[in-house]
């Protein structure tokens, strides 16, 4: 991942964002006695890579196919992808009756589990669900408005409910509210302004589009980002983006092209 934040950051952000030991003493309440306990299973739809009428391609020739795509009535149905090439799928893309992404999954540390689920319609982003501590159990839950991330929640120390919620009222710049004392709800006085407090200012966008093109999606901070990374300038990534079907009449693109 891209490095974050400034060191006054981390240093007034620790609370607020890492408060694994909050309230740990014994009599402490669980937040799971009060707030509203998540699913937290990672569900990986199935996407048959052995039918006999999917199409292969084995990119580096030592016979395994990096490739998959699975057609049904000559439209694709799903393509798994192996993108380091070490014989396992770690991205998975699925497409509705008219060919637009509507589900993509990815195995960011190539350990054969799903990390992240992000669903779409017309082929545009609406939400997503992460693994972000890569314990094979979902933490992190996103919200997308016309593509766009706009409010987050969090689970930060892996009780199955949310103590962590993020909005974007602007692209890039999260306002963070904690659950400190666990009860469940956000805290009076624990809001964090990202941007005040590290002094980052986001890309201009209309830049951004000129120079990348109209898709561009807005660099935008997320909750894993924040947390993981030490001092120096931000620079959140971007949204996910919808990624066009393959052709059902050319073969499938090369592995990493995605």
């Amino acid at each position: 991942m891209r490095r974050r934040g400034y060191g006054t950051w981390i240093e007034l952000g620790a609370l607020a964002l890492l408060c694994f030991g909050c309230n740990s003493e014994p009599n402490a309440r669980s937040a799971a006695n009060v707030g509203r306990s998540r699913d937290t299973r990672v569900i990986h739809e199935a996407c048959d890579t052995s039918a006999a009428n999917a199409e292969r391609l084995d990119a580096n020739g030592d016979g395994k196919a990096e490739v998959v795509i699975v057609k049904k009535s000559g439209r694709p149905l799903c393509q798994a992808t192996d993108l380091n090439l070490d014989g396992h799928f770690d991205v998975y893309a699925y497409y509705d009756a008219n060919g637009q992404l509507r589900r993509r999954e990815y195995d960011f540390d190539h350990d054969g589990a799903i990390d992240e689920i992000i669903e779409y319609r017309a082929g545009v982003p609406v939400q997503s669900e992460r693994a972000t501590l890569l314990a094979n159990r979902l933490d992190t839950w996103d919200t997308y408005q016309n593509g766009v991330l706009a409010r987050s929640e969090r689970d930060s120390d892996a009780d199955a409910v949310v103590d962590q919620w993020w909005e974007y009222p602007k692209a890039g710049c999260p306002m963070i509210h904690t659950d400190a004392n666990r009860d469940g709800k956000p805290d009076p006085g624990t809001t964090i302004d990202y941007c005040k407090e590290t002094g980052y200012v986001p890309p201009d966008r209309q830049y951004y589009q000129q120079a990348k093109g109209p898709d561009f999606q807005e660099p935008t901070a997320t909750p894993t980002e924040v947390e993981s990374q030490p001092a120096e300038a931000p620079a959140p990534s971007s949204a996910p983006a919808a990624a066009p079907a393959p052709s059902t009449n050319s073969a499938p693109a090369k592995p990493g092209a995605q």
